[in-house]
Order: C-alpha cells, then sequence, then structure tokens
C-alpha cells in the first residue's frame, strides 16, 4: 500500500507532490504531539497507591 502510494506521488506534479507531502508530515507530527502530550499526562498524574477511576484510566493509557 505504501509502494502504491509513492508510484501515485511520483506520477503527480512537483506543486502537487508537496502539498501533499506537507500534509502527511503535518499528520504525522499532529500524531507524535498528542501521544506526546498524553505519555506526559500519563506520568504527571499516575499514582500507584491511588485506586481512583481516573488512576485506572491513566493505568490503561
Amino acid at each position: 500500500m505504501i509502494s502504491n502510494y509513492i508510484i501515485y506521488l511520483n506520477t503527480l506534479s512537483t506543486v502537487e507532490r508537496n502539498k501533499y507531502l506537507v500534509y502527511i508530515t503535518l499528520f504525522f507530527t499532529v500524531i507524535l504531539l498528542f501521544c506526546g502530550i498524553l505519555y506526559l499526562i500519563r506520568n504527571k498524574f499516575l499514582d500507584k497507591n491511588k485506586n481512583t477511576l481516573f488512576q485506572r484510566f491513566l493505568r490503561k493509557l
């Protein structure tokens, strides 16, 4: 599937290819930031001694 998308990108003009590459880069950057923020929240608020609903939710993240 990735190889088909690479072939598709090679058939596009340079302007359209750059536009799609920017979209792909933005998508992965947003996903990476979201996962990083969730990781930081989990590490900051996770307390092994408590057993509240929020703590159980954080452990499952």
